[in-house]
């Protein structure tokens, strides 16, 4: 009964959610690449290179969905985004399958963990690519937890292919499937573990190899983090000289930055479930396969993403734990199963963190889906590009992701003037602003006063950076050379004559 009572529940959260995803026009900056490169599929085109020129060595899988709504209904971004809110419901529905393994109750509290992490409801909103990682995560590890056959282990690597071709960090599901399966190994002497874990491999890197292969080709860059130490992402900035110092990447997030983008339930009862664990382990209980699977594969993700996210991008993004959002709800749920272990009584608290869980979800989609991602001004001058400027029109400004789905034209920023960007920043010299930028065929300028600044500064965790209010003052002034053609409260679009 309880059980059914749940799964009606998730599939009717589901529905709302989905519902509440098509409602919103919010979406991720890095996503409207995916959601473009849709459109491109639905015109069965897969693109090297976008209309610049420039490397597009995206993962194809979620964009291969976005253009089915493009084939049917010529564009729908409300589909695009349901089906980002629908692999939420689907690991949801996952992630308390894997926990059943154990005990209903053990499911049904770790279901509701993950509904409480703030990033996961948040970015089912915005369309972020880690939650079908999360999904495919959550699927993987369910395969794991009974592995008795070579089809399983043909099964779990092509779901591996599938979130690699999703997202790289699907690549990392690898080092999970290879601490299980030798663990299995050592753990019951059967020789059979070691055939599943060599077929799995070879599955996936049969699938993901063309896709490596044919980036190196033509980009000579793999788009997999890791295999930067030995091919170099040319799109990657390199220190320039007179750039500001400042570091805006995320590695500089307090831990306090952290837990809050994660939410402080599933924080606090990870830790403690990882405790208890310890204690366990310690003192001689024996543990089940799959507990030790959630713990260690958590902790080895951990120790992983560390070493190839922060030493090869210096970047530590909370998003990127979205791989183990589901063996970090599992190893939470732990905690509290004990308690109602103990204490048939504590089944009270458990109910209340479920509620607490459920209330925190609801706010925060409520919340993500009623707000605008960019200021209606903002969208009002991408607008006015679409309608007022040439297909082929090249637009200098930030934000590359929103002018392309607003305005549907190219931009050029950091990735492609970065030699020349810190100077024209900080020039007072208006001339020499004027034959730089159209060196590269730009033919307006948008300044949106949200990312004005002192000094020009390119963090380290993305390609976006500043305008300066140098250079808006040496380009307003001088009117031979640069027409203000629109203008809002905090926007500024001028035309190169």
């Amino acid at each position: 009964m309880i059980e059914k009572i749940f799964i009606v529940f998730i599939i009717i959260l589901g529905i709302y959610y989905m519902y509440l995803a098509s409602q919103t026009q919010m979406l991720g900056e890095d996503e409207v690449s995916y959601y473009v490169l849709g459109k491109d599929f639905s015109s069965l085109r897969y693109p090297a290179f976008d209309d610049l020129g420039r490397n597009l060595p995206l993962s194809p899988f979620t964009s291969l969905l976005y253009a089915v709504p493009f084939m049917v209904f010529g564009s729908s971004l409300a589909l695009a985004k349901m089906i980002i809110a629908f692999f939420g419901a689907l690991t949801l529905i996952m992630v308390y399958l894997i926990g059943k393994k154990i005990n209903i109750w053990y499911g049904i509290i770790a279901a509701f963990l993950l509904l409480s992490i703030t990033l996961f409801t948040n970015f089912m909103f915005i369309s972020y690519e880690e939650v079908p990682i999360a999904f495919f995560s959550a699927l993987v590890t369910y395969l794991l937890l009974s592995l008795d056959s070579t089809k399983k282990a043909i099964l779990i690597g092509v779901i591996t292919s599938v979130a690699t071709l999703t997202k790289q960090s699907g690549l990392l599901l690898l080092v999970g499937i290879f601490i299980y399966i030798i663990f299995l190994y050592f753990n019951e002497r059967d020789k059979k573990y070691i055939k599943f874990l060599i077929v799995s491999f070879v599955a996936a890197l049969v699938l993901i190899m063309p896709f490596i292969i044919r980036n190196f080709i033509i980009y000579k860059y793999t788009y997999m983090y890791g295999l930067n130490f030995l091919f170099k992402n040319p799109s990657v900035q390199i220190p320039l000289e007179g750039v500001s110092n400042k570091m805006l990447s995320p590695s500089m997030l307090t831990i306090q930055n952290y837990i809050s983008n994660f939410g402080w339930i599933i924080v606090i009862s990870s830790i403690l479930g990882f405790s208890w664990f310890l204690v366990e382990i310690s003192s001689g209980t024996k543990i089940t396969k799959q507990l030790f699977f959630f713990v260690s594969f958590s902790a080895v993700f951990i120790l992983i993403y560390y070493f190839f996210y922060f030493f090869d991008l210096a970047i530590l993004e909370p998003r990127y734990f979205f791989l183990i959002f589901p063996q970090i709800s599992l190893l939470g749920s732990f905690f509290f199963l004990k308690l109602k272990e103990r204490n048939r009584y504590l089944i009270m608290f458990v109910l209340v963190i479920v509620a607490l869980s459920f209330y925190s979800s609801i706010s925060i989609a409520l919340s993500t889906a009623s707000t605008q991602r960019y200021p209606s001004d903002y969208i009002d001058a991408l607008k006015w590009i679409k309608q007022n400027t040439k297909n082929d029109s090249i637009i200098l400004t930030t934000y590359g992701g929103s002018l392309k789905y607003f305005a549907d034209r190219n931009n050029i920023w950091t990735d492609d003037m970065h030699g020349d960007l810190p100077s024209v920043m900080e020039s007072t010299n208006s001339s020499y602003i004027y034959d730089v930028i159209k060196k590269y065929n730009v033919s307006y300028i948008l300044v949106w006063r949200g990312v004005l600044g002192q000094n020009f500064i390119i963090p380290q965790s993305n390609l976006y950076g500043v305008f300066t209010y140098t250079f808006l003052n040496s380009v307003l002034t001088d009117s031979s050379h640069f027409n203000v053609t629109y203008q809002n409260q905090d926007n500024i679009i001028f035309k190169l004559n």
